[in-house]
């Protein structure tokens, strides 16, 4: 069962109409992702790129332009990060599989975003509680302010304090496996490290490789992009400008609103990665306020080494394309509005750009799951109104009739009040306005007894009740689907790894638009 992408919450028009074929997308994000069109392209990418060496080796195929790549990407988040993750990694597989079985060579590749400085969200891990998501992650306040790429930090210890969390409530059933080979995962590495080992362990698929962003023998081959950005960054701000403009005449919003001045572009300096932007006339690196730099004193930081070039959402697809040649590329919603910003950089860059595939979406379902919404006469997507719009409903539809009275009563005594306006005039003119204040006070106090008693009615049966809730902080916690908000580790204490990522691998379609139940 699959539920329709326009029901699913969450997904900006632009990436509705992309990944259901709509009309609009296309002058924005290209061709509709389909076999065919990721296998010519990846013939018009490998005739573009031009080959390097210096790759990690287990990339060299592609970077000397042997093979091309389906990437997907993310944040090298604790625990994989949420389930999408994975799901957006299997997808990459998935289509290399697909198009190789049909004689175009492919390598499903992993952009690990270990640049990405946002130590807060990486660190981010929801657990599932009675009444929905409950944060368990390192207090956030203190590592607000880390500037560093958090690839090549320590791990702290909080991840043994989540898996002793999570095995408390999961409790009997708690899959030992997957405690054991997550734990062993991050004991004593860097965030990328553990992620790399984590998401490996967790597909089981050696045909899935893995990209650096950070990888330092690497920047050489990307400081003519970065020197670029910074030499022709009026033409790259009026492209940009045009783009968004486009966009909202379109009536798409800008994914990505870039502060005043600012570049496409961080430089890596002492260890800190820092925004570089224009002001006044010169460039400076945000953080650093009073250190001004001129265009040529910019360049040759880059060209010397001085500085290491790291790319921002606008312009880290070029730097991927400069590295790999990548025939396709798996993004989320939010990635494709911000994709849709940034596009006309490719042609400036003199770059191909990858076909753009709509990730794909799963939602874990166990039977128990599936057989309690049917009981309650409910379909997956009904529960992103969350669970107290859904009891407030579903008492409406058990005490219509004294709901009804109650509104009649309503009705019934506003009128009459405001059949006392003549003669309230006649007292006194003024009494008026105190008669509608009345009036406004009468019908505010029924539209809350009306909603009481609503919700109460929803509340009757304690145990559906405690189901329903049970469901949605499940299956749609806050009113989304589950893989944005929790790590696969939920699912994998319960059903172990075979239990998760088996029903995946045979149930989840790259090539489906809308939120796919999975039938664990």
């Amino acid at each position: 069962m699959t539920v329709p992408l326009e029901s699913v919450p969450g997904i900006p028009a632009l990436a509705l109409a992309h990944a259901t074929g709509g009309a609009g997308a296309a002058p924005f994000l290209g061709e509709p992702a389909t076999a065919a069109a990721i296998a010519a392209r990846a013939e018009r990418v490998l005739a573009a790129f031009r080959p390097r060496e210096g790759a990690d080796e287990t990339l060299s195929e592609l970077a000397r332009g042997r093979r091309a790549g389906v990437l997907a990407g993310q944040q090298v988040g604790l625990l994989t990060g949420p389930l999408l993750t994975t799901v957006k990694a299997l997808a990459a597989v998935q289509i290399a599989r697909e198009l190789s079985s049909r004689g175009t060579d492919l390598a499903p590749v992993f952009w690990c975003a270990s640049e990405d400085h946002d130590l807060v969200e990486v660190t981010r891990i929801s657990l599932p509680g009675a009444d929905g998501a409950v944060e368990a992650g390192p207090d956030p306040a203190p590592l607000a302010g880390n500037r560093r790429p958090v690839g090549a930090l320590p791990v702290e210890t909080v991840v043994a304090a989540v898996l002793d969390r999570a095995r408390e409530g999961a409790g009997a059933i708690a899959d030992a496996e997957s405690l054991a080979a997550l734990g062993a995962a991050h004991a004593g590495a860097t965030y990328r490290e553990a992620f790399v080992a984590s998401l490996s362990w967790l597909l089981d698929e050696p045909a899935l490789l893995f990209a650096d962003a950070a990888r330092r023998e690497e920047k050489p081959v990307l400081v003519p992009l970065a020197t670029r950005l910074v030499r022709e960054r009026a033409e790259v701000r009026r492209l940009l400008g045009d783009r968004a403009a486009a966009l909202a005449a379109a009536g798409h919003p800008p994914q990505v609103v870039a502060e005043g001045g600012a570049l496409p572009l961080f430089a890596l300096v002492d260890g800190e990665r820092l925004l570089l932007r224009e002001r006044e006339g010169a460039l400076e690196l945000k953080g650093r306020d009073g250190e001004r730099y001129g265009e040529q004193d910019v360049v040759s930081r880059f060209e010397t080494g001085e500085w290491l070039p790291s790319f921002s959402a606008l312009s880290r697809p070029l730097a991927a394309s400069t590295l790999y040649p990548v025939a396709a590329t798996v993004l989320g919603p939010a990635e494709l509005a911000y994709w849709a910003q940034m596009l006309p950089l490719f042609d400036w860059a003199g770059i191909v750009p990858p076909v753009l595939v709509a990730r794909p979406m799963a939602a874990p379902v166990t039977s128990a799951d599936r057989r309690a919404l049917e009981k309650l006469g409910l379909g997956l997507a009904d529960l992103f109104a969350g669970p107290d719009a859904l009891l407030s409903a579903r008492g409406a539809e058990k005490e219509g009739s004294l709901l009804a009275d109650l509104a009649a009563v309503r009705d019934e005594t506003l009128e009459a009040l405001a059949g006392l306006a003549p003669r309230l005039a006649g007292v006194e003119a003024g009494l008026g306005k105190p008669l509608e204040s009345t009036r406004e006070n009468v019908r505010f106090s029924f539209e809350k007894l009306i909603e009481r008693t609503r919700a109460a009615a929803g509340r009757a049966n304690e145990a559906e009740a405690r189901q329903l809730r049970r469901l949605a902080a499940s299956l749609a916690p806050g009113g989304r689907p589950a893989e944005r908000v929790y790590s696969p580790l939920p699912w994998l204490l319960r059903h172990g790894r075979a239990g998760l990522v088996g029903p995946l691998k045979q149930q989840l379609r790259w090539d489906v638009a809308g939120l796919q139940e999975i039938a664990l």
